[in-house]
């Protein structure tokens, strides 16, 4: 079989119906920094170069513009993992998208680069979901954006398949834009409006609403008081390893012993065996959380 073409990349569960006649159509564009997605957004509204000169913005950017009778609105949010930035100011800023997009976005483009998948894109996908909760996930559709006009079967295939996490997670709703090729452009955004169009359709709540952002804060702030601390964790671990050594020494002792454990014998045996078996065990949770805290940093 030929390369396929980009244009015909595009997948999403739709109804058979023609989608809704709606005055207005509501875009949040999120992701990382160096996907894609300001300029992405620039396409959308046929403002390129405003987009991309607000790309390394720590605030949101919203225009509009009508596309074949269709009020288009797009707003595009800060870059996530920027080197030297808070987190924690990015992800408020882009909470603040859903005020830009009022009374809510149709749908939150996910913007990815057409790659195999990482555990940043990973990263993204647990910021998103933490960030506006479950029910965003009905109204949200992946964009993998791409510069290669033509991309060899074997390839999209592989790729695809290591990306199932992200689109599984979204029911199979993705496309694959190419964000350099000029010809296609045109038909890849007439595509890409289409199936935005018709999966909101689908919805009996046709857009993402700021009590669902709220509820979604609510659960965030519930489950962060509801977890344990690192230290209590830790000490609990520390705990489960002192009798666990406890039992496996009393055990040996027992052994050694033929059978006949004398509190003395019982003792020695135990203290040793549990102490190297609770230092062994300590030793490997403490390289665990030094490689965890290496990952998060």
């Amino acid at each position: 079989m030929d390369s396929l073409e980009l244009s015909r990349c595009c997948r999403v569960p739709v109804p058979s119906e023609d989608p809704d006649k709606m005055g207005e159509l509501r875009i949040v564009l999120y992701g990382q920094s160096g996907q894609g997605k300001s300029t992405l957004g620039g396409i959308i509204l046929g403002k390129r170069e405003i987009f991309t000169s607000n790309k390394d913005s720590k605030k949101c950017h919203k225009e509009r513009k009508t596309i074949t009778g269709q009020e288009v609105v797009a707003v595009d949010t800060p870059g996530l993992f920027k080197v030297g930035d808070d987190r924690e100011e990015v992800v408020e800023e882009i909470k603040r998208s859903i005020k830009h997009a009022e009374p809510g976005p149709h749908v939150f483009l996910f913007v990815e680069r057409f790659k195999e998948i990482s555990q940043e894109k990973l990263d993204a996908l647990k910021v998103f979901q933490d960030t506006f909760g479950k029910q965003a996930v009905d109204y949200t559709m992946v964009v993998f954006t791409t510069k290669k006009k033509k991309i060899n079967d074997a390839i999209m295939e592989k790729t695809l398949k290591s990306l199932t996490r992200l689109t599984d997670r979204f029911q199979q709703r993705y496309c694959v834009f190419n964000i350099e090729d000029i010809e296609q452009q045109e038909s890849q955004l007439t595509e890409l409006l289409e199936k935005i169009k018709k999966m909101t359709g689908e919805k009996r709540q046709p857009f993402y609403t700021s009590k669902m952002l709220q509820e979604a804060e609510e659960a965030l702030k519930i489950r962060k008081e509801t977890k344990p601390k690192p230290e209590e964790e830790w000490r609990s671990f520390y705990d489960r390893c002192g009798l666990i050594g406890m039992a496996v020494g009393c055990a040996v002792g027992y052994f050694i012993c033929g059978g006949e454990l004398t509190p003395t014998t019982g003792a020695g045996v135990g203290a040793v065996v549990g102490m190297m078996l609770f230092v062994g065990i300590a030793f490997l949770g403490v390289l665990a959380k030094i490689k965890i805290q290496t990952r998060c940093k």
